[in-house]
């Protein structure tokens, strides 16, 4: 009697440059840019390095395509997810709720910030904040404000989101003990927004 083969394992799914991608942006909101190596990465995706040569030419290109990812995710899109909504007032809170709520995003862009020197990451993160504090502005001017003071609240409202994940990076206790982040948020957003 011949031996039963023994069952062969399953390959590893073969990844996308999109898995790596996302698992660099990971890896930036934990450890940030400077962290970001394919080895680690590799291992993190159970994979050789050989898989990630598939796909980039070296570590930089990587870090262009998560920085370009991610300005278009938290950019453009975010624009379009949120101008259709008609309302302004409503626009604005439902957009502070979101951007508070998702805090893998928060703290990526934290992340980004810290590194807001790099020229790599410099222009990504320029560019997604004009656009975000745009429909800010957009919003609040339409609310009836003058360009001047719809610029400042924006801005504010802007910082508010901002050093909030800088402070959750940096100091994650003392920003958790604020256990109601919704009474937080709506504290913020209807500091600036005018009476109906």
């Amino acid at each position: 009697m011949g031996q039963k083969p023994k069952p062969q394992p399953k390959p590893a799914p073969a990844l996308s440059a999109q898995d790596w991608v996302q698992a660099a942006l990971r890896l930036i909101a934990r450890e940030g840019v400077a962290a970001v190596a394919v080895e680690p990465l590799a291992r993190e995706l159970g994979v050789t390095k050989g898989s990630f040569y598939w796909h980039f030419a070296n570590r930089d290109a990587l870090i262009h395509a998560a920085l370009k990812a991610w300005e278009e995710d938290q950019g453009r899109d975010v624009v379009a997810r949120y101008e259709g909504i008609p309302d302004s007032r409503q626009r604005l809170r439902v957009m502070m709720f979101a951007a508070f709520e998702d805090q893998e995003n928060g703290l990526l862009f934290a992340a980004l910030s810290a590194s807001s020197e790099d020229p790599r990451v410099h222009p990504h993160l320029t560019r997604a904040s004009e656009q975000r504090l745009a429909l800010g502005i957009r919003s609040l001017q339409s609310l009836g404000m003058g360009e001047d003071e719809a610029r400042r609240k924006a801005l504010f409202l802007y910082a508010s989101y901002a050093g909030y994940f800088q402070l959750l990076r940096a100091m994650p206790k003392a920003v958790r003990r604020v256990t109601d982040l919704s009474a937080f948020v709506r504290d913020v957003v209807e500091a600036l927004l005018p009476e109906t």
